[in-house]
């Protein structure tokens, strides 16, 4: 059981609880009557709040914004303890200890339930997130389970990216590309933040806000690989483009070429260098390619944000 445990400890994800977050749990919690339940439904609702803050920070949309979810006598049925996720369903936020080894689920069953999200708050200033359990893998007359049942936080995201895979798919197919684009290999970068990566694109460093792919590219009888790291600020895809020789430094003379608005941006290798690196600021939906050329030689991977 300890080894289960400690594999589940080590994928979890410490997360801050800021103070807006702790206001708004006061402010919802103070409209229950006894104080067994005010502190109940505090924790569970910072439970939700961080939670919530996770997932989109993983690119996936929520919705804690209807106004009747904060009130408690519109929510006699619940105390808020459920994070929506559009399009897929809900997820019971189910708060525990750090010495905690059981959990007796909630009897209430929401239709559409996803599973259950374990997230373990020792204090007021940091949540954890342990682990998950899916709702398919809950018999109807189980009420307790141990916490070396739940799947690791790695696998929630395993497990919701294929159910988000049709939506972005719907994306994909309404997007309008140019003519150049519609016969080409199209790698798209907002996937990657999902943990969608095509066959020849490698997964490589990643963070909350961050993700990154790699790949080999044969050019002139040389091997090179090409990275692209991928985040979201606001209404922009941040990308940045690095390129390395696989076995030493870039060859002399060799071009990385990306568009920039209406001309194009070259960085040549005019002296020994281990790589060129190029920041991009695109907007969502934006095409992008990416050339190597060395001599007449040249490859293009196509992209869009």
């Amino acid at each position: 059981m300890t080894d289960k445990l400690d594999v589940l400890r080590e994928l979890a994800i410490p997360l801050p609880i800021p103070i807006s977050f702790r206001q708004q749990a006061e402010t919802y919690a103070s409209q229950y009557f006894t104080q067994d339940a005010q502190a109940r439904v505090y924790f569970n609702t910072l439970a939700v709040l961080v939670g919530n803050a996770y997932f989109r920070m993983l690119g996936f949309e929520t919705n804690l914004g209807n106004v009747e979810r904060w009130n408690a006598a519109h929510r006699l049925w619940s105390e808020a303890n459920e994070i929506e996720l559009p399009g897929l369903g809900y997820l019971e936020c189910c708060v525990i200890q750090p010495e905690q080894l059981s959990i007796v689920l909630p009897q209430e069953t929401l239709s559409g339930n996803l599973g259950y999200l374990f997230v373990e708050i020792e204090n007021e200033n940091t949540a954890t997130l342990f682990g998950f359990l899916p709702a398919s893998h809950i018999e109807s007359t189980d009420l307790e389970v141990l916490l070396t049942d739940l799947l690791s936080m790695d696998d929630i995201i395993d497990y919701l990216v294929p159910q988000e895979e049709s939506s972005l798919t719907e994306i994909v197919e309404t997007n309008d590309l140019t003519q150049e684009f519609t016969d080409k290999k199209i790698t798209y970068l907002r996937n990657w933040l999902n943990r969608i990566y095509e066959a020849d694109w490698q997964p490589s460093m990643r963070d909350l806000k961050t993700a990154t792919g790699k790949k080999k590219l044969e050019l002139a009888g040389q091997t090179f690989e090409i990275q692209l790291s991928v985040s979201e600020n606001d209404e922009l895809i941040l990308v940045r483009v690095i390129v390395r020789g696989a076995n030493g430094s870039l060859p002399e003379g060799m071009q990385v070429s990306v568009p920039d608005e209406s001309e194009i941006f070259t960085e040549t290798v005019n002296e020994e260098a281990d790589l060129i690196s190029i920041p991009l600021e695109l907007s969502k939906g934006e095409e992008l390619w990416v050339e190597l050329r060395i001599g007449q030689s040249f490859i293009r991977e196509y992209f869009v944000a």
